[in-house]
């Protein structure tokens, strides 16, 4: 489930660069390195089924705050296509070079602990040309650009996306995705070439923990004294970093709730209580629950006074 509530631009830089198909690094401290060999079954006209290697390096961050508005992120991909796909270029289409593109690569992150995903879409996912090798039946290597290699060179990248609810998700390759072939000028030898995920290929670059943000609760009578005989009416206001809070909040004296509230859009309620109080100062807490993104909070020193 994805926060509906504003957000606050998370400050979130991209880490390092990614190798083949369509992986996400969220930046964050402690950046590590994720490796993972796959493999794609591609289905061409006339050659029929052949697997694609696929290899992958990320740099991942082991956690990143929930809800965050993550920006795109650089990624390079690598594909190799077999020696008979490419003497099939050579024979058929007149290929002295190869390229090709996709434009519907979709990584996942998957929440281990439940059903809850978050698409992470790919964009410029272009292989410039490459010229064939001469000798037969000898495989050829596309790669996407990578600028640090090629200062100024555009690599394929996420679309800048909001991060999900707090949790552990685990990093998916794209279950499958299209691929157009062009040959040199960037002609179209084949166009949307299906590739699926191999079944028992490896799927993952590993887990990353999206953590709740810290929140504060401060609340205050809406008036200093409360007339004996009303009902007092708390202001209550819960903010947090990177994320507006939603979801409720309570106000307790000892294990008694006096009063429940839920937060606007804005993050502030308020509160009335159930009952007047007794005429004096009264102690209560007001509890913030929590949402998907926001961790509980409270505040424990409110006073009411009442006369």
């Amino acid at each position: 489930m994805l926060h509906t509530a504003t957000r606050r631009l998370g400050a979130v830089a991209a880490a390092g660069a990614l190798g083949a198909s369509a992986l996400v690094a969220l930046a964050a401290p402690a950046a590590q390195a994720a490796t993972a060999a796959t493999t794609y079954t591609c289905t061409f006209p006339a050659l029929g089924a052949r697997d694609i290697p696929v290899s992958i390096t990320a740099t991942l961050p082991p956690a990143a705050n929930a809800g965050l508005d993550a920006p795109a992120i650089p990624v390079l991909l690598s594909v190799t296509l077999p020696g008979d796909v490419v003497d099939a270029a050579k024979g058929l289409f007149q290929a002295t070079s190869i390229g090709g593109f996709s434009n519907d690569m979709v990584a996942t992150l998957d929440e281990l602990s439940s059903a809850d995903t978050a698409d992470l879409p790919l964009q410029n996912a272009r292989f410039p040309q490459t010229a064939v090798p001469t000798t037969p039946n000898t495989a050829l290597t596309l790669n996407t650009p990578n600028p640090l290699a090629t200062p100024g060179a555009v690599p394929a990248s996420t679309v800048p996306v909001s991060l999900p609810g707090a949790g552990t998700y685990d990093i998916v390759v794209p279950s499958a995705f299209k691929f157009t072939a062009t040959k040199q000028g960037d002609v179209t030898m084949l166009a949307d070439v299906p590739c699926a995920l191999k079944a028992g290929s490896a799927s993952s670059l590993g887990s990353i923990i999206l953590a709740e943000n810290e929140s504060t609760t401060e609340a205050e009578p809406t008036k200093k004294v409360t007339p004996l005989g009303q009902k007092t009416k708390l202001k209550v206001v819960v903010d947090a970093d990177n994320e507006v809070p939603a979801g409720k909040v309570k106000v307790m004296k000892g294990k008694k709730v006096l009063g429940k509230g839920t937060l606007n859009a804005k993050g502030k309620v308020k509160v009335t209580l159930k009952k007047a109080l007794p005429a004096g100062k009264t102690k209560v807490k007001v509890l913030y629950l929590g949402d998907d993104f926001t961790a509980k909070s409270k505040d424990k020193k409110v006073v009411i006074r009442v006369r």
